[in-house]
């Protein structure tokens, strides 16, 4: 705000409050009011940005307002040391990080070894582009076919999440224009329009070298919009099998 008159009290005054969220001010004094106005995202977003609230608070405030969803945190950012520091602890577990638009940020040498994420330029180093694209992760995994469907149903539920028309939502259409111009498989899956919740599953894997390695597909949320993607050995016997993925790793 341009500087003004000297200020009694500390703040923005209502008036320069909906000014600065693009707002009208008697329709910024009905929502204090909590008259029933129903304010759509874009001005429950316009109200974050002025507000500055945190994340926790930001999901808080449309939650009050009633509206379903709220903005993603936006992908590209620094990732914490503590994240990735956390990923390499998980050995001799493949583990990797995933940022809101599912692009893969981190991964310790087991899921290197697993899924070759370094060969993969960054446009191409994403989640359900690599489930698609890597031919070798698909001959391993027992009903591919189930896991790729279930990950589409979850990008789905991403993009619906995000608000149609927000930034976020349009980086994720746009993966999923790509994904159906590039695999015919998930452009009729996706027609079918499914949705799921990301909360993890469990997976079979047949590896040529070290042989079948049952998992528990375990997400974790981190803060940032992260998701922790942890491979967990189901039995004692997949946990030694994995401990050979990465030679000289601690055994599991």
């Amino acid at each position: 705000m341009a500087p003004g008159v000297r200020r009694r009290t500390p703040g923005l005054r209502r008036e320069e409050l909906a000014v600065l969220a693009g707002v009208g001010v008697t329709w910024y004094t009905w929502l204090e009011q909590g008259r029933d106005i129903n304010p759509s995202p874009e001005v429950l977003s316009g109200l974050a940005r002025t507000l500055r609230p945190d994340e926790a608070e930001t999901a808080y405030l449309f939650r009050l307002a009633g509206c379903a969803t709220w903005p993603a945190e936006p992908a590209g950012g620094e990732v914490p040391p503590a994240l990735l520091r956390l990923v390499r602890a998980q050995a001799p577990a493949p583990t990797f990080l995933v940022d809101t638009d599912w692009d893969i940020r981190g991964w310790n040498a087991a899921a290197e070894a697993l899924f070759s994420f370094s060969q993969w330029s960054p446009a191409e180093c994403n989640l359900a582009w690599v489930v698609f694209a890597n031919e070798v992760h698909r001959a391993r995994t027992v009903d591919w076919e189930r896991h790729a469907r279930r990950t589409l149903a979850e990008l789905r539920a991403a993009y619906g999440e995000r608000g149609e028309g927000s930034p976020a939502a349009a980086r994720l259409a746009a993966l999923i224009r790509r994904l159906r111009a590039s695999f015919p498989e998930a452009d009729r899956w996706l027609d079918e329009h499914q949705v799921t919740e990301r909360v993890g599953t469990a997976k079979e894997l047949r590896h040529e070298v070290v042989g079948e390695l049952r998992i528990d597909q375990v997400v974790l949320r981190a803060p940032g919009g992260f998701q922790l993607v942890v491979f967990s050995p189901r039995d004692e016997q997949s946990a030694r099998r994995m401990g050979r993925l990465v030679p000289g790793a601690a055994p599991a």
